[in-house]
């Protein structure tokens, strides 16, 4: 009965730990796009990037990485720190088309 009493208490306690965390994000959001500036991709993402702001507190900055195919772009995201900070804005024909 004791085990239980711990296992109720523990998961009782698992959002007061969300609670202690500070509030995101407290720093500008970085969005790479692997293509160049004034592409249609680019176009979304600025598009996308001002409606987000929008909501949050702090600027998201675009940054155009170009070359290889959008490689070199996916490349920089992939060696960013993990803080959530850093996203990748990606197009594939894959899921623009509609399936029919």
């Amino acid at each position: 009965m004791k085990l239980w009493r711990a296992l109720v208490l523990a998961i009782a306690m698992l959002p007061l730990g969300a609670l202690a965390q500070d509030a995101w994000p407290t720093k500008p959001i970085r969005l790479i796009v692997p293509f160049p500036p004034g592409a249609g991709t680019d176009t979304v993402a600025r598009y996308v990037a001002q409606k987000l702001s929008e909501g949050l507190p702090q600027p998201i900055v675009i940054e155009n990485r170009t070359g290889a195919g959008g490689a070199i772009g996916a490349a920089d995201a992939a060696k960013a720190d993990p803080d959530g900070y850093t996203l990748l804005f990606v197009a594939s024909p894959f899921t623009t088309v509609a399936a029919s």
